[in-house]
């Protein structure tokens, strides 16, 4: 017979062995709705529940949910209202995919209880998602067009001749946010010009859009935000897709995409894009085309091979565009251009990339990955008499290993990148050459008490071959105050290297002459801080939420673009101080079944100290730069999304403009007057295809005068350049999108 003092130590020990927690393991997954046309869409706001250690979480906007879980294997139930609940058995660590299906006594109130607004309540940043139905509300029929019913991102043209947009996040133009395409740098040196209308809209699944600093992972350059783009799918996307688009202004345009799956491990994927803009306007009767005419052709062909071990995704693309410009008797291969205004603009590109990931199914926590670009891009340019070349080639590649410290409450990333960029530019006379070669290392820690707070610590070093060596820390915090109040706050460091002439491509459709002055620095560094509230209730039972965020960029090297002095371009290092200051609060409101309202405002002080005429500084507000704007978006479906309605209104506050007018340098400041712009959208959806009727500017407002010294198109008065409204009208636009599943 045992002794009792070895029995009770016995019995404590394996008391001790069963009670012992397992490390936690991360159960991952993705829930998304399933109609019988074979249709799929997230389903935020789901709910998933595991059995076997009791644990529940909430998809985020996305369909993601994330569980920490210790046993296995157990039950997992998936909820939503409005589909029927699922379960699934999980007897292992690994990714689990739902589909449900709709229930149709439910239907009605899906659209009601997903999270309005497309915040993403679980994401350590201040982030926004841009699903497919939100990008369906406008025409979308590229990057620049999919933000006009999102309050924190404007879009402007640079100039009233080439037809280039550029964003602006946070007070700051599009160059100071780090934008890729599934984590692959997209819109950057020389296609920063016109990079924005060479995404189709159509090949768009998702946006996030990140306000602040963003992880040091994906590189150094982001100053004020991160845009990173989902395209489509080999392995998900339709059989068989066609987008057909025309509008009032003689533009058309044709998007076709088509997927074929080999077997359960091979697809492959082939995107097309064609559009033209055929009629030459000239609303305002200046004699000047008000949109140049173009012809844009762009393909990319994409696989995807993945296993239980192995993700492998490559492809490649091109794309040739062609513009003309000027005078409305213009005509490029005939007209003599010291008689005739005129632009001219020819763009090839071919770019390649590959994404291979390493998966270890029984740890989900671990990755290894590698990522990996390469682009030639040329440009062919000229401004009347003024030309310009432009060559780029560019090679990228970031491998990133991630792994956990004990347990999921504490994660890692470390890894290393390489970019190459060799560019050779020629302005008029003027010859530019430079190869950049940066490599770099970065390290992420992460730090989690689940539902409670969450702290992101990272650092980055970088060797730039001509700004020399780079530090940038960058930290992320939430906390999670109540189950409905989210509070997070960011703060780091990001620079970039300036491309003069491919980043201020607009600014030279004029007579002005560009002067470099004093000791130039090419580096442009800065320092981003801020935070935001969420906040999500029931108002009158019906789900709303508010986001409350304000950020500020001080940079401690910029690099100016003077327009303040008359007939010249002035660029220099700013000798002073520069920052941008940015608040925003957004409110999302389902107050009807199947009726959406956004509502927000925006606030943006934006200055820097510019050298006036006598060589002193003069602190000025931020050019073509409104201070105040306003958005309202109202959204109705009728059930099943027959039917679709959207309508949005802009409203822009005053802006600055350089007082080129009266051409004097240290002149009073003179500001644009506020206007307002209405965008409305109706889409009638059947089986297998939908159509869609909208408008743009519906009230017709555009700028007077959008160009200075028209009647002397080579006189040192002329500048196309003082941009601060629309200036074409009213356009009314229709199309369908078909498809095969």
């Amino acid at each position: 017979m045992l002794n009792p003092f070895l029995m009770n130590r016995l019995l404590l020990i394996v008391f001790c062995l069963w009670g012992f927690p397992l490390v936690a393991q991360e159960l991952n997954g993705r829930v998304m709705s399933l109609d019988a046309q074979g249709n799929m869409e997230d389903i935020p706001g789901a709910t998933v529940y595991y059995s076997a250690d009791k644990l529940g979480a909430t998809c985020g906007v996305d369909g993601i949910f994330k569980l920490r879980v210790r046993t296995f294997p157990g039950w997992l139930t998936i909820r939503a209202v409005g589909f029927k609940p699922d379960s699934v058995w999980v007897d292992k660590p690994r990714f689990v995919h739902v589909h449900l299906t709709a229930n149709s006594s439910e239907l009605a109130e899906v659209s009601v209880l997903a999270s309005p607004g497309g915040h993403d309540v679980q994401s350590i940043q201040s982030r926004e998602i841009l699903t497919m139905k939100t990008l369906a509300k406008a025409a979308c029929c590229n990057l620049s067009e999919s933000f006009e019913t999102n309050a924190s991102v404007s879009v402007n043209f640079t100039d009233a001749i080439t037809g280039a947009k550029q964003i602006s996040l946070l007070g700051l133009s599009g160059t100071y946010v780090q934008t890729q395409v599934e984590n692959v740098p997209s819109i950057r040196g020389l296609k920063s010009t016109y990079g924005l209308n060479y995404i189709p809209g159509t090949w768009i699944r998702s946006i996030d859009l990140a306000k602040g600093q963003s992880s040091v992972v994906n590189g150094y350059e982001s100053m004020t935000g991160a845009i990173n783009m989902e395209l489509v799918k080999p392995d998900t996307s339709e059989v068989y897709f066609l987008n057909t688009y025309g509008n009032s202004q003689g533009r058309f345009e044709v998007n076709q995409q088509a997927a074929h799956k080999f077997n359960g491990k091979l697809s492959t994927a082939l995107l097309t894009h064609y559009s033209q803009q055929v009629s030459r306007l000239d609303g305002n009767k200046d004699g000047f085309m008000d949109l140049p005419l173009f012809n844009l052709v762009n393909v990319m062909n994409r696989w995807k091979y993945a296993t239980d071990k192995w993700m492998v995704q490559w492809g490649g693309g091109y794309l040739r565009e062609q513009r003309v410009a000027g005078q409305m008797n213009f005509e490029e291969k005939t007209s003599n251009r010291y008689r005739v205004y005129g632009f001219g603009s020819a763009t090839t590109r071919f770019e390649s990339f590959a994404k291979i990931a390493r998966l270890f199914q029984t740890k989900p926590w671990k990755g290894l990955g590698l990522i990996l670009s390469a682009a030639d891009h040329r440009n062919d340019s000229y401004f009347a008499f003024k030309s310009y070349v432009g060559r780029e080639q560019s090679v990228f590649g970031n491998l990133i290993y991630q792994s956990i410290i004990d347990n999921t409450n504490h994660t890692w990333k470390a890894g290393s990148s390489f970019l190459y960029d060799s560019y050779q530019e020629r302005y008029i006379d003027s010859t530019y050459a430079r190869t950049e070669i940066v490599p770099g290392f970065f390290g992420e820690y992460i730090w989690t008490i689940p539902n409670r707070f969450t702290l992101v610590v990272g650092n980055r070093i970088d060797f730039h071959n001509q700004l020399g060596t780079k530090w940038v820390p960058r930290l992320h915090a939430k906390w999670d105050v109540s189950p409905t109040w989210m509070a997070r706050a960011s703060a780091g460091k990001g620079w970039r290297r300036v491309n003069p002439l491919a980043e201020n491509m607009g600014f030279l459709a004029n007579t002005r002459y560009i002067q470099l002055v004093g000791n130039l620095n090419p580096l442009e560094e800065a320092w981003n801080y801020g935070f935001s509230l969420a906040h999500e209730f029931q108002l009158a039972n019906r789900k709303a939420n508010f986001v409350l965020d304000y950020f500020q960029t001080d940079f401690t090297h910029q690099w100016i673009v003077d327009m303040e002095i008359a007939h010249a371009i002035r660029m220099y290092s700013n000798p002073g101080a520069s920052y941008s200051k940015s608040a925003q609060i957004e409110f999302n409101y389902s107050p009807l079944p199947r009726l959406e309202w956004k509502a927000a405002y925006r606030f943006q002080d934006v200055a820097s100290d510019y050298l006036s005429e006598s060589g002193g500084l003069r602190r000025l507000s931020k050019p073509f730069l409104n201070r105040d704007r306003v958005l309202v978006n109202l959204a109705y479906a009728t059930k099943y999304d027959i039917w679709k309605f959207d309508l949005t209104w802009q409203w822009s506050g005053s802006r600055r403009i350089p007082n080129a007018y009266v051409h004097v340098g240290d002149a009073p400041e003179v500001n644009a007057p506020a206007f307002s712009m209405v965008y409305g959208q109706v889409t009638r959806q059947f089986k297998h295809w939908e159509m869609y009727v909208g408008v743009e500017n519906l009230f017709n407002f555009t700028q007077p005068n959008p160009i200075i010294g028209v009647s002397d198109p080579f006189g040192r008065d002329f500048d196309a350049t003082m941009i601060w409204a629309p200036i074409a009208g009213r356009m009314v636009y229709t199309g369908i999108r078909y498809k095969i599943n």
